[in-house]
């Protein structure tokens, strides 16, 4: 257990609770880095920089997952047995953020001249360092909020200035990789190695922003809300049969798969569609910077709105449905000004969305604590993280099987962009395998995502929940 420096009053105050909630807040500007690097960028890299083929790169995204259920329940489970001076959760967060640096620019530096199947073992091997890390900083990120706040109230407030600061990584991904991309390469035009040496060091340079974050971000928070102590050995069994009792936590593992499949597979086409079908990669710098800020004072909204009592499942359902216009309006245009337009719309959407994702989590771990007696919060954002994992996985898996769907060629497309064809009448196919990966995707998960959580009824319930959890505190104590 974290051994406190202060009289318990001092974590009350207004001072403090903007130290913690800023500091905690930062931790996902430093995963959001790492996390979209790998979504937005890693696919185009592999089949333009690296030339491996779309079809074995989707492969690996698959296979990789089924390594990453086992580490992700291990480190979970591992999480849920910490006790330090440090705390539970927070040592995991800085010794992690080596490893997760490492991974990144491990990634990003496939050696270009090796044979196909030498530079696809490297893509093997290093995807598995870099979930892995990834694994390591992130899971503890959920359960932790719990424990450094006992009110729901401050809870939301904590998620969403994460959330912020997660869109804020984001911006920057979409303001500054590319055009350090771009300078690392020497030129614009670069390709093939030289391109791929861009990738390379602007990894190194932002894998080292990611160590220097996590240490911040640890630095400046306290667990003053400790886990109830388990009692007793568990076992990989017990926990499960323990999370199964959990409906709403069910629930949500819908909502994170489906939640994550359609932003993601937008992301993964995203480089692809203004590249080939606007005919203009510079635009998707306004596209994501848009997707990014117009998420921020929704956001906002949405945390203020659940403090004057609007429930998190109806703000998210409410974001859900914004979304979807804008995947419509996606899936059915080639215009990239509309497009454009359509991720702002979205970006509003996904405000909604993610905080009161991030905020609802700590209400889902709290039941199944209510519930079985026991605190499994590593355990269930392990499993929520590994099934966020799939998700990324099957979008990546499913944009690479549309693009060898449409025959995707990136030599001649290349050429054909350089020779100002039209890439719809020469090659419609892969046009419209393109467009279907950027929105047709995103839509239908969306919809899904609004079905999953239909029946969640968990905000009605919490505050007896959390009431009891607060007794039961008091008598163990």
């Amino acid at each position: 257990m974290q051994k406190l420096k202060h009289e318990p009053a001092y974590y009350e105050t207004t001072k403090f609770k903007w130290r913690q909630r800023i500091g905690f807040g930062i931790s996902d500007y430093a995963c959001n880095l790492a996390y979209l690097l790998a979504n937005t960028y890693l696919l185009f890299y592999y089949t333009n920089c690296a030339g491996l083929a779309a079809g074995a790169v989707g492969f690996m995204f698959v296979v990789t997952k089924f390594i990453d259920a086992f580490t992700d329940y291990m480190v979970g489970a591992m999480i849920d047995r910490t006790d330090t001076k440090m705390g539970r959760y927070r040592p995991w967060m800085l010794y992690g953020a080596p490893v997760l640096a490492v991974g990144m620019v491990l990634l990003f530096s496939v050696p270009t001249g090796w044979s196909a199947g030498a530079k696809l073992a490297w893509a093997y091997v290093t995807y598995v360092i870099f979930s892995f890390g990834y694994t390591l900083v992130n899971i503890p990120m959920a359960p932790i909020v719990s424990s450094l706040s006992a009110s729901a109230t401050e809870r939301t407030k904590i998620s969403t200035t994460r959330t912020v600061f997660s869109n804020l990584g984001s911006l920057t991904s979409s303001l500054f990789v590319l055009p350090m991309v771009y300078f690392f390469s020497g030129s614009k035009d670069a390709t093939g190695a030289a391109l791929a040496t861009g990738y390379r060091n602007t990894n190194i340079v932002l894998g080292i922003i990611v160590i220097i974050i996590m240490a911040i971000c640890v630095f400046s928070i306290v667990e003053i809300n400790p886990p109830t102590k388990s009692a007793g050995k568990s076992s990989l069994i017990k926990d499960i049969g323990s999370l199964v009792k959990n409906k709403y936590y069910l629930m949500f593992l819908g909502e994170v798969f489906f939640l994550f499949l359609g932003y993601l597979s937008m992301y993964g086409a995203m480089q692809y569609y203004y590249t080939y079908i606007v005919g203009d990669v510079s635009g998707m710098s306004l596209a994501l910077t848009l997707l990014t800020l117009l998420a921020i004072p929704t956001m906002i909204l949405a945390a203020y709105l659940n403090g004057k009592g609007i429930a998190k499942i109806k703000l998210i359902q409410f974001g859900a449905i914004v979304d979807i216009v804008g995947y419509a309006i996606l899936f059915f245009t080639s215009d990239g000004t509309i497009a454009t337009a359509a991720l702002g719309l979205i970006g509003l959407g996904f405000g909604f969305r993610s905080s009161m994702f991030f905020s609802m989590m700590p209400d889902i771990f709290d039941y199944t604590e209510w519930q079985v007696g026991r605190n499994l919060g590593g355990t269930q954002n392990a499993i929520q993280g590994f099934v966020n994992k799939v998700s990324s996985a099957a979008a990546s898996a499913i944009v690479s099987a549309f693009l060898v769907w449409g025959n995707y060629d990136a030599a001649k497309l290349d050429k054909a962009i350089a020779d100002g064809v039209d890439i719809a009448t020469k090659f419609p196919q892969t046009h419209t395998a393109i467009n279907f990966a950027f929105g047709g995707l995103a839509l239908v998960s969306t919809v899904m995502a609004v079905v999953v959580l239909l029946p969640y009824d968990l905000d009605k319930k919490y505050p007896q929940i959390r009431a009891e959890l607060n007794q039961r505190n008091k008598e163990n104590a």
